[in-house]
């Protein structure tokens, strides 16, 4: 996008109100009806389909169907369902992140509680009584949780990999 087009979308932005999915001036409630019947249609929308999703008799569709073509050129209909397309999209990604963020605090609350139950076990616990194999075990699962909590680690024990973090597995070692 050049720096033209950009001004001009930006331009575009502050002197439009409203959504470009949203009735447009001059559109007729006929016209907005044809068009969220072409947006609600998804990834596989076109005229045809949005006109036999109205209209069954044959003769009518092919009448209708001019109409429709008329008006999606009329008011970029193609532009505006490409708009709300990506306008869901972002919904659904931002629920998405929220859902995962609230399961991650709900994970470390959990561990959280792990580690305290192992350390006050560990401050009443005569060290006679104590396995280096029990120990090694209470250790090691609660820090496993808190690692898969925090996204250090995946569910497979694998270590996860950040953006800009390399990590070096066992047959590279050495190398």
């Amino acid at each position: 996008m050049t720096d033209i087009d950009k001004a001009i979308e930006e331009a575009k932005a502050e002197m439009l109100p409203f959504e470009s999915w949203e009735r447009l001036p001059g559109e007729t409630g006929k016209a907005y009806t044809a068009f969220c019947a072409f947006r609600d249609l998804g990834a596989d929308r076109n005229i045809r389909k949005a006109v036999g999703s109205f209209e069954k008799d044959e003769v009518k569709r092919e009448k209708r169907y001019r109409v429709w073509r008329n008006w999606a050129a009329q008011f970029k209909w193609r532009e505006r369902a490409t708009d709300f397309d990506r306008y869901t999209e972002k919904l659904k990604q931002t629920e998405y992140r929220k859902t995962i963020e609230a399961q991650g605090e709900q994970h470390r609350a959990v561990t959280g509680k792990m580690l305290d139950v192992v350390k006050k076990k560990l401050d009443l616990m005569n060290p006679e009584e104590l396995t280096q194999g029990n120990l090694t075990e209470w250790v090691q699962t609660a820090i496993k949780a808190e690692r898969e909590a925090a996204g250090l680690l995946a569910s497979d024990g694998k270590v996860e990999t950040k953006q800009g973090e390399l990590n070096f597995t066992p047959d590279f070692q050495g190398i």
